[in-house]
């Protein structure tokens, strides 16, 4: 890795990492438990990497209980660009120019 890659290259977070977190804090483990209506076992096989065959239906309610949203990269980069612009920026909506230009 060098410093000129992406911080997402750098430092990837991963599913797997906020499972493994959940599993290690019991009031986290006991909301996964509930809201996929698993045992213990399951999350056992996870974290030991044999096949678990997390189905389609439970991929949600994990990532609720992970307290995670889905979100594509368009709309994090759009989130990025209004950030740099200035998403409150009062020179812009008042026709100004955006901040810090040097108009």
């Amino acid at each position: 890795m060098t410093m000129n890659e992406p911080i997402a290259v750098m430092r990837r977070p991963s599913i797997e990492a906020a499972i493994r977190s959940a599993i290690a804090d019991p009031r986290r483990k006991r909301q996964l438990l509930e809201a996929t209506g698993w045992d213990d076992s399951m999350l056992s096989k996870l974290v030991q990497e044999k096949p678990a065959g997390i189905t389609l239906d439970k991929l949600d309610a994990v990532l609720a209980a992970l307290d995670h949203v889905i979100v594509t990269r368009r709309y994090l980069d759009a989130m990025c660009t209004m950030g740099k612009v200035g998403m409150f920026c009062e020179c812009a909506r008042a026709g100004g120019g955006e901040c810090g230009s040097t108009r």
